[in-house]
């Protein structure tokens, strides 16, 4: 069997793809309809937590920046509504 094609995406286009994944909260059906693994979707929603975090300042921009992890992001649907609107915030929309 072979493989696809590498499709490359811009910036724009990964947010997009994650931010339908935390709206919808079906990550498995977005990677579907988008052809992409599910770890590359996480890894794409973790540097998007992390850009959020680091354009927001503070304690969570100076652990993202030593590479260490916030323990308290991810835990059940409140946080991920929480997630959605500091993104919101930092881009504008």
């Amino acid at each position: 069997m072979s493989r696809k094609p590498r499709v490359q995406r811009t910036p724009e286009e990964k947010w997009q793809i994650v931010l339908e994944g935390l709206k919808s909260g079906k990550v498995a059906e977005t990677c579907r309809k988008y052809e992409i693994a599910p770890n590359l979707y996480y890894r794409w929603k973790d540097e998007v937590e992390a850009g959020a975090k680091a354009a927001l300042g503070g304690r969570s921009a100076a652990r993202c920046r030593a590479g260490e992890t916030d323990q308290t992001t991810g835990a059940g649907a409140g946080s991920i509504h929480l997630q959605i609107e500091i993104l919101k915030n930092v881009l504008g929309e």
